[in-house]
């Protein structure tokens, strides 16, 4: 955001925008929609992970994508929780928007994490006509 002047009173608050864009509202509809990707990806690993189960373990690469659909699903619920706790936050002082991105940032790692997980999920593959 080269060029871009962001006001700051001396409490610490942004300045209103003369422009009316609400920084807040954008915020929100972003972790909104990062949700619902979440729950949308959580779904589809929770059937990959029951097509898996479904085979048994005499299909190629089965602990590889026990392992890796488990650990995506844990780092989906904990992305959901962070996710949950920063849309709560205000932000209203420095130390608050200084607290939100750096949970913002978390979040982002997590985000990554899961997307390379899912690419090597989505590598070996689940081959459901081999029996």
């Amino acid at each position: 955001m080269s060029g871009t002047k962001v006001d700051v009173t001396p409490t610490g608050d942004m300045a209103p925008d003369p422009t009316g864009f609400r920084y807040n509202s954008y915020a929100t509809k972003k972790t909104l929609a990062k949700g619902l990707l979440d729950i949308s990806l959580l779904m589809a690993n929770a059937s990959q992970l029951k097509s898996l189960i479904s085979l048994g373990p005499g299909t190629d690469y089965y602990y590889a994508n026990m392992v890796m659909i488990s650990l995506s699903i844990v780092l989906q619920i904990i992305t959901g929780i962070l996710l949950l706790v920063l849309g709560s936050m205000e932000g209203k002082d420095l130390e608050g928007k200084k607290a939100a991105d750096k949970l913002n940032n978390v979040t982002v790692g997590f985000v990554f994490a899961i997307t390379v997980i899912n690419l090597f999920v989505a590598a070996f593959g689940i081959k459901l006509s081999e029996r």
